[in-house]
């Protein structure tokens, strides 16, 4: 068994009875948690010292995705064509996730990330996982281990490191406004390139 491989087996471990854990996605590097498990979010609302943000949550497959949110016919279209990657689809939430992970809000941003390590984390763990990015609440986030902070490190169960992130950026946020996209926040993929990959799809980009 290689080293990564022993990593990656404890650190599924970790999250099904409840831990925390520093991961690596294809974005920058994440940390989190079984969202569904309300003590292990508030773990890591401490540690980032965050406000009352809604967290985003990254799932292995559409299948897990529908644990967490709905997806309409045309956000599950869009899906198909951005998943995996770096895009984040803000879908309608399902009751059952807890307020703490979405502060009240009613939807919840979702994604399927293009990496390897963390797909297997959470196949292997089966559940999705909290994916907030691993910094304290309004510094930039880290796109390698060396950019995590010490604290965060000291306070989780687990930092899984793979080295620097593909992207070394946040995904980019989009939601659906009736037939339209809407893009919340640009990241990992530009407008431009969001504009390309879509241009064969009947959905207009707002501007």
């Amino acid at each position: 068994m290689s080293f990564l491989r022993s990593r990656v087996e404890e650190a599924a471990r970790i999250v099904r009875e409840g831990g925390v854990i520093i991961y690596p996605t294809d974005t920058v590097y994440g940390i989190g948690c079984n969202p569904f498990d309300e003590a292990a979010v508030q773990r890591v609302v401490n540690l980032k010292r965050r406000e009352r943000k809604p967290h985003p949550v990254l799932a292995a497959s559409l299948e897990d995705l529908g644990r967490v949110c709905h997806l309409s016919e045309k956000e599950l279209y869009l899906g198909y064509i951005l998943w995996p990657g770096p895009v984040t689809i803000v879908a309608e939430k399902r009751d059952d996730v807890p307020e703490i992970v979405t502060f009240g809000e009613p939807t919840v941003g979702v994604r399927i990330p293009a990496d390897l390590t963390v797909l297997e984390i959470m196949r292997l763990s089966g559940t999705p996982l909290l994916g907030t990015s691993a910094n304290i609440s309004g510094m930039p986030p880290a796109a390698s281990p060396d950019a995590i902070p010490d604290e965060l490190k000291r306070g989780v169960d687990m930092v899984v490191d793979t080295g620097a992130t593909r992207y070394g950026r946040p995904s980019t946020v989009i939601r659906l406004r009736g037939g339209d996209i809407e893009v919340v926040r640009e990241g990992a993929v530009s407008l431009q390139e969001l504009k390309a990959r879509l241009s064969s799809t009947p959905y207009k980009i707002l501007e």
